[in-house]
């Protein structure tokens, strides 16, 4: 792993995940180098952003047979978190496949897991993607990766913020297919997940706000990907979501900028809205439940206006 990751600027969460990161995968390279293809490595572990306690991890491994998925998936599974309990990662707090304090709880990481939110890593076997088409092909994952999941977002991230831990550099074969309907996905699946967060927000109201938070950044990305086939530096793409609904026609303009001041949805106040899930991200939400639903609620607003003034444009130059 070494050369992967720079050593500038590390927070001390980053360098702990890096740390568990180079274990993780010289673990299961070391007991299972003949079956594994490739590790990759994306999301914010990859970007240099974890968060203890608020990150997941995102890995790709593909192996060299079909043969091989189930007995690296079941090895990667109990080292994964024997590795978790040693460097105290805390994945336990973010992944769908950690404990539950809960019975709600239970049942909603169940739904995360079922769904492929929250999970640290999905083993593939050779012919299970198609990287140089853009499309997944395992019969379980593709209604979902079909109908609901952005795969032009995943594997754009994979293609460009992407790390190889180990083996062949899949990188280059990778081509995002930027079609209508991936696009839409894009920006949709944001929008579902605050959706599911104004729902949660009475009831679990820490949970909720985390979706929230993640339906933001999501919506950052997919915002710059829907309208500029890429995600550019932090500063620009917050730039982009903020004024994504801006319209060319200016009656349309003078009636978006009148709604936005009268919802609260202005330019400055969603990169407001932005740097206050950034602060929630980092040191958690500790406001009450009404503070909670509130915050989810503007989110979802915000990324559904969005969402809106985005396909309105598409429509008009169509």
């Amino acid at each position: 792993m070494s050369g992967n990751m720079t050593n500038n600027l590390k927070t001390a969460d980053q360098q702990r995940a890096e740390l568990f990161l180079e274990e993780f995968v010289s673990g299961l390279v070391g007991s299972m180098e003949d079956d594994i293809d490739f590790i990759l490595l994306f999301g914010s572990a990859a970007r240099g952003e974890f968060i203890l306690g608020k990150s997941d991890v995102d890995l790709i491994i593909q192996t060299k047979s079909d043969a091989a998925v189930r007995r690296v998936e079941r090895f990667a599974e109990s080292l994964f978190w024997r590795l978790n309990e040693k460097h105290g990662t805390q994945f336990e707090k973010v992944l769908s496949t950690g404990m539950s304090e809960s019975i709600l709880e239970e049942s909603i990481k169940f739904l995360e897991k079922h769904v492929r939110l929250y999970k640290p890593f999905e083993v593939f076997g050779p012919n299970d993607i198609d990287w140089s088409e853009g499309l997944v092909k395992r019969p379980d994952l593709l209604p979902g990766a079909v109908l609901v999941a952005s795969q032009l977002t995943l594997l754009y991230k994979m293609k460009y913020e992407g790390k190889i831990l180990f083996g062949r550099d899949i990188r280059p074969e990778i081509n995002p297919h930027f079609t209508w309907w991936e696009r839409l996905k894009a920006i949709m699946v944001p929008q579902s997940i605050a959706l599911a967060s104004f729902v949660l927000a009475l009831i679990l109201p820490q949970k909720a706000t985390g979706y929230a938070v993640k339906a933001l950044f999501y919506e950052v990305e997919s915002v710059n990907i829907y309208q500029k086939s890429m995600i550019p530096p932090p500063q620009e793409k917050m730039r982009s979501f903020a004024e994504a609904s801006q319209f060319e026609n200016a009656v349309f303009d003078r009636l978006r900028f009148l709604l936005e001041k009268n919802l609260g949805l202005s330019s400055e106040q969603k990169l407001e809205l932005l740097r206050n899930a950034a602060a929630i991200k980092r040191h958690g939400f500790r406001g009450s439940r009404w503070e909670a639903l509130r915050f989810c609620l503007v989110a979802f607003g915000a990324i559904w206006q969005t969402n809106a003034a985005l396909i309105l444009r598409a429509q008009g130059s169509g």
